[in-house]
């Protein structure tokens, strides 16, 4: 079933923070989205995936090689990016976005335009992968992948240390809204029909905090001061990554409300390093997390260094390390 996104409300939303300026876009939708008109299955756990991301929030990616320093990005995504099994995105700082480093993937002016970001925590223990494509024939592909790439121990209590941390920094995420123009997406002759041109998703920007507490092995946070980056910086509102256990393994996965407490997603992640140094994460926003708008979705990634450690976020002055 091919859903379309009620515009009206977001565009007030973007006129309203960008001076009266209007935007143009076109939304699409999940690939394999279910039908809500067809009888709703029972729910069953999320299959996590061989490197233990689950399916809510690693989507359509499979498996991503990534090397910081390097201008190339390997991924395998579900269908429709390059003719390899395995497609290799080229480095693209145009669309970095607070410290995450961008890549992007389009084989020709008429295939589908894939953006990637990826970074790596100071200590190179964690890293977070983000893939997703602008959208082509109503649909677009997108997901996350996270991963240990370094020796992990958990942060174990010392006196007087109660076991709460923090970890703050930047979010990305690419939203199912297409970036106006100028883009980085392949110029298409004038005249091409435009049923045919793909798109190119829209950037979000925020910031994280998470508290994590391991006496009692839990973590929460919010990514708030979320901007769309592409439509003018546009203020769009907080969402809240609500409390979960983190297993002996040092992973979590959770839920994602907005500010009324309603659920808008999932998110999931691993911690690693010395004494849990850093945290990667995925995050996947289908719910209604943009005012007044329908079927719009989202995935992002966070890659963070604990408040106390090397390259740690401005705001880990406030809090104890």
């Amino acid at each position: 079933m091919i859903r379309l996104l009620t515009a009206a409300s977001l565009l007030a939303l973007l006129a309203a923070c960008n001076d009266g300026q209007p935007f143009t876009f076109t939304p699409v939708d999940l690939e394999g989205e279910v039908d809500p008109a067809e009888p709703v299955p029972e729910e069953e756990d999320d299959p996590v995936s061989d490197d233990g991301v689950p399916e809510s929030v690693g989507g359509n990616v499979e498996t991503v090689t990534y090397r910081p320093g390097s201008n190339f990005l390997s991924v395998q995504i579900t269908s429709l990016d390059s003719t390899p099994v395995t497609a290799v995105y080229e480095r693209n700082p145009a669309l970095d976005v607070g410290g995450y480093r961008a890549f992007s993937q389009q084989e020709d002016p008429l295939d589908r335009m894939f953006i990637g970001m990826a970074k790596r925590t100071a200590d190179g223990a964690t890293q977070g992968v983000l893939v997703m494509d602008g959208g082509q024939f109503t649909k677009f592909f997108g997901g996350t992948h996270f991963q240990r790439t370094g020796a992990y121990t958990p942060h174990i209590p010392r006196q007087p240390d109660n076991g709460l941390v923090s970890y703050a920094g930047r979010y990305v995420g690419l939203l199912n809204i297409n970036a106006p123009r100028p883009n980085e997406a392949l110029p298409v002759p004038a005249g091409t029909n435009p049923d045919f041109i793909p798109a190119q998703p829209a950037r979000v920007r925020g910031d994280v905090f998470v508290n994590a507490d391991f006496a009692d092995n839990s973590v929460n946070g919010a990514i708030s001061n979320r901007q769309l980056l592409d439509f003018g910086n546009a203020v769009i509102p907080s969402v809240f990554l609500i409390p979960t256990e983190i297993d002996e393994d040092g992973r979590f996965s959770g839920d994602v409300e907005n500010a009324n407490q309603d659920g808008v997603g999932t998110y999931a992640g691993t911690f690693g390093g010395s004494r849990a140094s850093g945290i990667a994460a995925g995050v996947h926003l289908d719910g209604d997390f943009l005012p007044g708008v329908e079927n719009e979705e989202e995935y992002g990634i966070f890659v963070l260094n604990k408040c106390g450690t090397a390259n740690d976020a401005n705001i880990c002055d406030t809090v104890n390390p």
